[in-house]
């Protein structure tokens, strides 16, 4: 199996950054912060399809995406939340939980995830991590 999700290599670590462990997934910052806020909630074991996830499963993870979207929509006031679940580039079920601003980059359009590259100090994206970190634990 070649995973970075599952493996926790450095492929995964030069794309994003974990925040949080929630019940049944891990929450990561995205470094290209292309759209402030961008996080992935990735399903903490193996699955390629959500209808591979028991009833519980899909409740918790569904669950544990609702809590990230509220974190995000709040902290980055979010016009709107876009929710992507591919698969086929990194196939482990993870979803992309994206901000978006009415009148900013990709309004009204499926979201580009590598145009306008913005990377964040170390200092802002640790504090961003901070941030999101610690309104997710008021909520749960």
């Amino acid at each position: 199996m070649s995973c970075f999700y599952c493996e926790k290599n450095e492929t995964l670590n030069q794309l994003m950054t974990r925040i949080c462990t929630l019940k049944v997934s891990e929450v990561y910052l995205v470094k290209n912060q292309n759209f402030p806020g961008r996080c992935v909630v990735a399903f903490k074991d193996h699955k390629t399809e959500w209808f591979q996830l028991t009833e519980e499963e899909r409740n918790d993870f569904g669950r544990d995406m609702a809590v990230v979207a509220e974190a995000i929509y709040c902290l980055f006031e979010a016009d709107k939340l876009n929710y992507a679940i591919y698969g086929d580039g990194v196939p482990h079920l993870h979803c992309h939980i994206i901000p978006k601003k009415k009148g900013g980059y990709c309004w009204g359009s499926a979201f580009d995830m590598n145009g306008n590259r913005t990377e964040l100090s170390e200092e802002e994206f640790q504090a961003r991590i901070d941030l999101i970190y610690n309104y997710i634990k008021g909520l749960e």
